[in-house]
């Protein structure tokens, strides 16, 4: 397949490597600048520079567009630019990415042709957890990683999320989140330590997992992985910076597999869901920070039935406010200056207008989409 890159994240630099490397797949026009583009100069990775993004997706001879553009907003444009043009695509998560970017991700592949990835932590794994078999993920008793602290708090952030989602990889349910940090005498933060299990109620075992940030440097990672008789397994992974790893066979296994999911629609979607809980994980990690207990997870997940009440329900609050002093300054502004009938028939349209828009706008709630729902159809429809 050939790849067009776009944006300046740094992160899409082990992927492009891949591309270059590769003899399946070949890099074509790209539009990156910033960090991106010196990452790849260093890497000796050659590549043509389009104009502008939109150049670079609307390129006829391109089969993927890999977005990695830092702001939120312009990563999800570009993502929905391709879309529309039929190019599949690859994203990296931008710097601020919250459960509202799944979802206009999702919303994307629900309306699309194509496939959509984004680039997380359990892809940095791969084929970590694919080299095991069912059977022995359930047998095990702990999850272990160990990755160093950050020092910029986003840069940590995203070293956490990454490290959640190469957890979360296994396929294992995790509902319960703690953060627990190590401070010295000067109030930094020395060590980090997050520990994921399921809750009390959950149906099925999964053992904890614990992920330590400390000031320990290491040239390999791996996620360790302990059995009931005593056995270790490791699973080495190219974090805690994916920029910077080096590791062409795990990157080339990687784009693979990348390019297998890209294909399959359905396994987008559920690779999706998986990345929204990641962030949901990552969300209740801050609230125990602050908190300094244990947060239980409810991954109730982003539709647009749910985005539509909750609009709705603001819209309701701001109506019934709107009624009230409408209401007050219509009966002082009668009082006072006692205008002709038919300006009291029109301010008493203009008073009540949005009360019924609002009402009317109600009746739109059966066409708003429940993603989950849409989904399991379409399982069912497809066996």
């Amino acid at each position: 397949m050939r790849f067009a890159i776009i944006g300046d994240h740094p992160e899409a630099a082990f992927l492009a490597e891949s591309v270059h490397r590769s003899a399946q797949h070949q890099l074509v026009d790209c539009c990156v600048d910033g960090d991106l583009a010196v990452a790849m100069t260093n890497r000796g990775i050659p590549f043509t520079l389009a104009p502008s993004h939109d150049d670079a997706i609307l390129n006829s001879n391109v089969d993927v567009v890999v977005v990695a553009i830092r702001d939120v907003d312009s990563s999800v444009a570009m993502v929905r630019r391709a879309s529309q043009e039929d190019v599949h695509v690859v994203a990296v998560p931008p710097d601020d990415v919250s459960t509202a970017y799944s979802f206009e991700l999702n919303v994307l592949l629900d309306e699309g042709k194509v496939g959509i990835v984004v680039l997380t932590g359990r892809w940095y794994a791969v084929p970590g957890w694919e080299s095991l078999a069912p059977a022995d993920v359930e047998r095990l008793q702990q999850i272990r990683m160990t990755l160093p602290m950050a020092d910029e708090a986003k840069l940590q952030w995203r070293r956490q999320l990454h490290a959640i989602d190469a957890v979360c990889g296994s396929g294992l349910v995790f509902s319960r989140v703690t953060g627990m940090d190590l401070t010295g005498a000067d109030e930094k933060v020395l060590s980090r330590t997050v520990t994921l299990a399921a809750s009390d109620v959950s149906e099925t075992k999964v053992p904890p997992a614990t992920i330590t940030f400390n000031d320990e440097q290491s040239t390999d990672y791996q996620i360790r992985l302990a059995d009931p008789n005593g056995t270790e397994t490791l699973l080495p992974v190219s974090l805690p910076d994916p920029a910077t790893a080096t590791d062409f066979g795990r990157s080339q296994t990687m784009l693979d597999q990348l390019v297998i999911q890209l294909a399959d629609k359905s396994g987008c979607q559920v690779a999706m869901e998986q990345f929204s809980n990641t962030l949901e994980i990552c969300q209740g990690l801050e609230k125990s920070f602050r908190r300094r207990r244990t947060v239980d997870v409810y991954f109730d997940g982003v539709s647009e039935r749910a985005v539509f009440k909750t609009q709705m329900t603001a819209i309701g609050c701001g109506v019934l406010t709107y009624v009230i002093f409408g209401m007050l300054t219509f009966l002082v502004v009668a009082q006072v200056f006692n205008p002709p009938p038919l300006l009291l028939q029109i301010g008493r349209a203009v008073w009540i207008a949005p009360v019924v828009i609002f009402l009317l706008a109600q009746l739109l709630l059966p066409l708003t989409r429940d993603r989950a729902t849409r989904r399991s159809e379409g399982v069912e429809e497809n066996h």
